[in-house]
């Protein structure tokens, strides 16, 4: 018996790429200073929504948003950090990235 898959849509492997370049970035958040940080932030809260917005409209919100689950699930491995006193709280940034851009897709529902 041969089992066959599908490949992703591409706007669901944009969406993959979005999300992973977004996990990283909120990863190496605490490295970087106070000004570019509160900068990769903001694009990143705008540009992941985006992206799974436009994903849910042409792969469909159900593949989007089980893309967007994978990512939610990830663990941010720099999660708060503490540096030169301030606290980054990486984790609920990058939970609110993933419940955004969740909302932003099944909105095009």
């Amino acid at each position: 018996m041969s089992t066959t898959t599908t490949p992703d849509h591409p706007a669901i492997v944009r969406l993959r790429l979005e999300l992973d370049a977004a996990w990283k970035s909120i990863c190496a958040l605490g490295g970087l200073a106070d000004d570019r940080r509160g900068r990769v932030v903001a694009e990143l809260r705008t540009a992941v929504p985006d992206v799974a917005s436009r994903a849910a409209l042409l792969a469909g919100a159900d593949a989007a948003v089980a893309e967007i689950n994978r990512f939610a699930a990830a663990e941010v491995v720099l999660a708060d950090v503490a540096e030169a006193g301030s606290v980054v709280p990486s984790t609920a940034i990058w939970d609110d990235i993933v419940h955004t851009a969740a909302e932003a897709a099944v909105a095009r529902r």
